[in-house]
């Protein structure tokens, strides 16, 4: 096997998005109907339903609304879910060839990010197309949001892809994790309908703060991040640096624990 990192890394990646959709019938459009299904059933249920005024500015559907968050949150979560699963997935390979092993939690991760955000680029493009003027001045808040969410997603993915060694059964608790923290974060909702305290609390989560940042945006043209946002931002880089110390503590253990 070649062992240049950069090789490896690209060959891990194939691999994840090629598996994922591997014998199915659409393939790689799963990306796209996933999300797709997931948005039009939050629409049916809030507005339909319950009928309830999810949405403070009635110039913006909800579909739009959620739809702008939506897809991030799926790169996020999907990404931390598959990178904390990616040692013990691959531990057959870890057990017979020496290599950096934070390479197949790299590789989990960066799958997952550019297939979800291939899919968020086709929701921005229609709903652009569908009439719903969309601020592309204020892409670069964007942009930022979504490289701090990837930097999380992999701190996250190292430790729990390290802890997930020693403890198998931390899968299942990360799946109720990252529910409680889907609706801890302004994603069906805006953060402006809250409580007071609930919003000084949602401050102290990177996640709620990037993904009201990048919608608003979107939508509202705030194209200059404000101080919370420069705080989520470099909780995110303390978060990977200390996700890789503790992996890289913990990975020359892998071998006799798997």
């Amino acid at each position: 096997m070649n062992k240049n990192p950069g090789w490896l890394f690209l060959r891990f990646a194939q691999r994840e998005v090629t598996n994922r959709f591997a014998g199915s019938l659409l393939g790689g459009l799963w990306a796209l109907v996933h999300p797709v299904a997931l948005l039009l059933i939050y629409s049916f249920v809030f507005t339909t339903v319950l009928k309830v005024r999810v949405v403070a500015d009635e110039g913006v559907s909800f579909v739009v609304f959620l739809a702008v968050a939506l897809w991030p949150w799926m790169a996020f979560s999907e990404a931390v879910s598959r990178g904390a699963a990616a040692v013990v997935a691959n531990s057959a390979l870890i057990k017979k060839v020496p290599f950096a092993h934070e390479l197949v939690v790299y590789a989990a991760v960066a799958s997952s990010f550019v297939v979800q955000l291939l899919g968020y680029l086709v929701a921005l493009a229609f709903i652009a197309l569908n009439g719903t003027a969309l601020h592309w001045s204020a892409l670069p808040v964007v942009l930022l949001g979504l490289a701090a969410l990837g930097l999380l997603a992999t701190g996250l993915a190292l430790l729990l892809s390290a802890v997930h060694v020693f403890v198998r059964d931390l899968e299942q608790g990360l799946a109720h994790a990252l529910a409680l923290l889907f609706y801890l974060s302004p994603i069906l909702y805006s953060a402006s309908m809250v409580p007071g305290w609930v919003r000084d609390l949602m401050l102290l989560n990177p996640v709620a703060v990037l993904l009201e940042a990048m919608r608003a945006a979107l939508l509202q043209g705030q194209a200059v991040p404000g101080q919370p946002v420069l705080w989520a931002v470099v909780f995110c880089i303390v978060a990977f640096f200390l996700g890789r110390l503790v992996f890289q503590r913990l990975s020359p253990h892998f071998e006799e624990a798997l």
